[in-house]
């Protein structure tokens, strides 16, 4: 063990102003900044974390993507996992419809085990630690208690078994997307992980004069009571799915495949008439880190704006209180980063937590 240890505890669903809100170690962590967030769901901004890539690199953006069925066998695999309700996305469910199963597949997203290789080919800090043999311990506590976790990280750091600490919790998301408004309950959440955050850091400073804990946050929740059906605004076009036109419907995004220059001109010309939509130019992609090359998420996407849903879309069976995966510089958007040190070059961005953990990797003796 060395004299340098440095613990980072990823929170999916509370951002900046919830953070603050609820003076989340305040007086603990008093080096904290906004974050611009990821676009996409929960997977991407997690992704990028532990990359320092955008999804247009490591691939995770949205439920589904475009993948057209090779074999009778790879579409009754599609079937299968549908019907037997396989796990993922919100609450361990994506709905596709059944007429989309030929062409779409549901997004291949990170290993829940957070081991080495998960991302490959890409690098991620996992790979960095264990290619340095760091001592560590990087856990996604969606697989088990994140009290106990955070406890478990404890003993650890009073056995002097590691360096490096990077827990992630998915908990509060859950919670975020049905109350998003509830004090109480958000901050009673808030208050337990606090608490043990608290005797971490006593611990870690106890035993070490570089002892630092970072929280990490790649996203915000934003309150969302208004709905826009764009399924049947478009279907109200009479053009012919899967014809014509495919489409994927998140809560907060369209993605549309088209057959043909006149199909995207008749459909983008709707798309420009929604109030609350905005349709995402070459260039918001490019700044979004969501260009990719082989239009897998769509050739065309459609982006509403906070505090409305898509619906009926793809992937809830019915909406839900609280959302994200809007305009990443929407002020509910905003992530965070609340730190026990100083950090240089301030991060301003997601793909900057994978910078601040590979420094500290770098420097590991």
């Amino acid at each position: 063990m060395s004299n340098s240890i440095h613990v980072f505890i990823y929170l999916t669903g509370p951002g900046w102003h919830i953070l603050k809100e609820h003076g989340f170690l305040a007086k603990h962590c008093q080096y904290q900044f906004p974050i611009m967030s990821q676009l996409g769901c929960s997977h991407a901004a997690i992704s990028t974390t532990l990359t320092g890539k955008t999804p247009d690199k490591h691939g995770r953006f949205s439920s589904y993507y475009l993948k057209k069925s090779n074999t009778a066998f790879e579409t009754a695999q599609r079937f299968y996992d549908k019907f037997r309700a396989k796990n993922s996305g919100y609450y361990g469910k994506y709905s596709v419809p059944i007429r989309n199963l030929n062409y779409f597949v549901q997004a291949n997203h990170y290993a829940k085990k957070l081991a080495p290789g998960c991302f490959a080919p890409l690098i991620s800090i996992v790979d960095l630690v264990n290619e340095k043999k760091i001592p560590h311990s990087i856990v996604n506590a969606s697989l088990s208690s994140p009290i106990q976790a955070l406890k478990n990280l404890r003993s650890r750091l009073e056995d002097k078994s590691v360096d490096f600490a990077f827990i992630q919790i998915d908990e509060m998301d859950s919670l975020l997307h049905n109350y998003p408004h509830n004090f109480p309950k958000i901050d009673n959440k808030l208050r337990r992980y606090e608490r043990q955050i608290k005797k971490i850091i006593a611990t870690g400073n106890s035993i070490s004069p570089n002892f630092n804990l970072t929280v990490l946050s790649g996203h915000g929740m934003t309150f969302a009571p208004q709905k826009i059906n764009i399924k049947k605004k478009i279907a109200s076009l009479g053009m012919s799915y899967g014809h014509d036109y495919r489409a994927v419907y998140d809560p907060t995004m369209a993605l549309f495949w088209f057959r043909d220059k006149f199909a995207k001109s008749i459909i983008l010309d709707k798309l420009k008439e929604l109030r609350h939509c905005k349709v995402l130019n070459n260039q918001d992609k490019k700044d979004f880190g969501i260009n990719f090359s082989d239009k897998r998420y769509g050739e065309t996407i459609a982006l509403v704006e906070p505090g409305f849903q898509i619906s009926p879309n793809d992937v809830l069976s019915k909406p839900l209180a609280g959302m994200h995966g809007y305009d990443p510089n929407h002020s509910d958007s905003l992530g965070a980063c609340l730190s026990t040190q100083s950090i240089s070059p301030s991060p301003s961005q997601v793909k900057d937590f994978f910078n601040i953990m590979a420094n500290f990797v770098a420097k590991h003796e």
